[in-house]
């Protein structure tokens, strides 16, 4: 009886699988580029479908999307749990997207597979070909087999500044510890309404809107000194110490 459960369940997982595969993600809509601080956002996907979030999605000179999608290797970074992946893993990324829609800033958005262990560490080289110097990472945890190369990432492609959550046990926040282009951040605020997938309403809270918001208050002063290098705009926002919605974690 065990193993007949066993085999359905197997089974039944190959089947979701294999559609999932199979389930056709949605053209991303036409648009030209924004202009602004360009900041990528590693998560397991965006709705990019979403009218609020269209016009602020990076463009190259013929109007295809700056974005990639590591699981499928297209340029459809879409989130295909429909923002069911939790919090930790980057489930979040619609609703971050959505808090970013500044005027100072244009979209990078590269989805991951948390299952993947190389997945990580090529969005961070893939963000270094892009017009993106900032890059949030509003992940917590990943398999033990994935941080050695997004170190090794982080530690190649410097002039990127990478930004996540910083909380005792962090995965990412350890594997990335000390390093002069990566600025960890805490939770200030509960929390935001923000736009998840689909145009549900979100609160938006925790270490991903922390890391949205240092996102936004990095890319303020990117607008204002793009002349400054990764290691003084980590050292200047660790001198304001944070805002109302995110504290310096270092």
């Amino acid at each position: 009886m065990l193993r007949a459960m066993l085999l359905c369940l197997v089974a039944a997982t190959s089947i979701g699988s294999s559609a999932l595969a199979q389930e056709r993600k949605p053209p991303v809509p036409p648009g030209r580029d924004p202009g602004g601080v360009a900041i990528g956002l590693v998560s397991t996907g965006i709705d990019y479908t979403l009218p609020s979030i269209v016009p602020r999605l990076a463009r190259d000179g013929e109007g295809e999307l700056i974005g990639w999608d590591m699981a499928d290797n297209d340029r459809q970074p879409f989130d295909r749990t429909k923002g069911a992946t939790p919090p930790q893993w980057g489930g979040d990324g619609t609703a971050v997207a959505s808090f970013l829609l500044g005027g100072v800033v244009r979209l990078v958005p590269v989805r991951v597979d948390p299952a993947d262990p190389g997945s990580l560490a090529r969005a961070v080289a893939f963000m270094a070909q892009t017009p993106a110097r900032l890059v949030l990472l509003p992940i917590a945890d990943a398999r033990p087999d994935a941080l050695e190369g997004l170190r090794r990432a982080a530690v190649r492609y410097k002039s990127l500044s990478i930004i996540l959550p910083a909380a005792e046990g962090d995965a990412i926040a350890e594997a990335l510890k000390g390093l002069d282009n990566v600025i960890t951040v805490r939770q200030g605020a509960a929390g935001v309404d923000a736009t998840g997938f689909g145009g549900r309403a979100q609160r938006l809270s925790g270490a991903p809107l922390a890391v949205a918001a240092a996102g936004m208050a990095a890319a303020r002063l990117l607008s204002r000194e793009p002349q400054i290098d990764a290691r003084t705009l980590k050292r200047r926002l660790m001198e304001a110490g944070g805002e109302v919605l995110w504290r310096i974690g270092e």
